[in-house]
């Protein structure tokens, strides 16, 4: 059956559980360069890359995280994209985040890390 209108539009937001919102805050800021854009309540935090990409922070008392496991894997459930992938490398080691995996898969650069709440992360790089 043909789809015959735009069923879904766009991704609005991206909702990430952490244990400590204001660490969280602030180290999406420092190394990712995400902006806080607002809050919902104490739990809650806004925050913006651009016009089109948002995520949201809550913080949980549960230990939780976004994470999902293929062969024993974490993997991340969504990906970011980078230009500067070797410089994010070295910016993420520097600050002490625990990288998962830095490879060249032939059509792109990967990053895989950890934010401090333990969520799994990736970043590509497409080959020009």
């Amino acid at each position: 059956m043909p789809v015959e209108y735009q069923r879904v539009k766009y991704i609005e937001n991206v909702q990430i559980p952490v244990g400590n919102l204001e660490q969280s805050i602030a180290w999406y800021e420092a190394n990712l360069g995400w902006r806080l854009k607002g809050r919902g309540d104490e739990r809650l935090a806004f925050l913006e890359l651009n016009q089109n990409s948002y995520v949201n922070l809550w913080q949980t008392d549960e230990e939780t995280n976004i994470n999902f496991h293929i062969d024993g894997e974490p993997m991340p459930a969504f990906v970011m994209v980078t230009e500067h992938i070797d410089r994010l490398h070295e910016d993420l080691k520097r600050t002490g985040t625990e990288i998962v995996k830095f490879t060249d898969e032939g059509f792109a650069k990967g990053l895989k890390f950890k934010d401090p709440s333990g969520n799994t992360l990736l970043v590509l790089e497409y080959k020009k």
